[in-house]
């Protein structure tokens, strides 16, 4: 009986459910038994899901000049899209292309990282793998899995829906 008192987190209250109101991430499929709302709660139309704050990295913009987030239905398609900005940034960091290339759809904080890389591949990799995941909408990351003729590397990217086009927040070569 001890031990059970004990057990019990006293700041948790089960009958508080006022959290499951607030935007969450659907962590499930649509259809499936898991999906269905928590405790008889409507689901939430779509002016209440989350919604994408583009990254800054520390930089400030006046109000009427600040990026504004994208839907995905509004973007060029994201798999075509990403494959091609892989390619050509592992082109740029094996120096076969310049960096310019990619300069408008990168961030200005990743485009530096990018420049400080460029020459540090001796040979351009095959890509064996590619894993793209939508965390919300107008954001899509990658992983890919890539095979030099003596190691096995990973590289990861984050790409964001601003200002109507795809924009590259994050991008390592692991």
């Amino acid at each position: 009986m001890k031990r059970e008192a004990e057990s019990r987190d006293p700041g948790l209250d089960l009958n508080d459910y006022h959290h499951l109101d607030q935007p969450a991430l659907e962590l499930f499929e649509q259809g499936n038994s898991y999906s269905t709302p928590l405790f008889g709660r409507k689901i939430q139309d779509s002016l209440e899901r989350l919604r994408l704050i583009p990254t800054n990295h520390d930089e400030s913009y006046e109000a009427d000049f600040a990026p504004t987030p994208t839907t995905l239905s509004e973007l060029p398609d994201a798999t075509r899209w990403t494959l091609t900005y892989l390619i050509t940034a592992l082109e740029i960091m094996a120096a076969r292309r310049p960096a310019s290339q990619v300069a408008r759809t990168t961030h200005r904080y990743t485009y530096n990282t990018l420049l400080a890389q460029v020459g540090s591949l001796k040979e351009v990799p095959k890509i064996k793998t590619i894993r793209r995941s939508q965390p919300i909408d107008g954001v899509v990351e990658l992983s890919a899995t890539l095979i030099f003729r003596e190691r096995i590397r990973a590289v990861v990217a984050r790409f964001e829906g601003v200002d109507h086009k795809w924009l590259c927040t994050e991008l390592s070569l692991i």
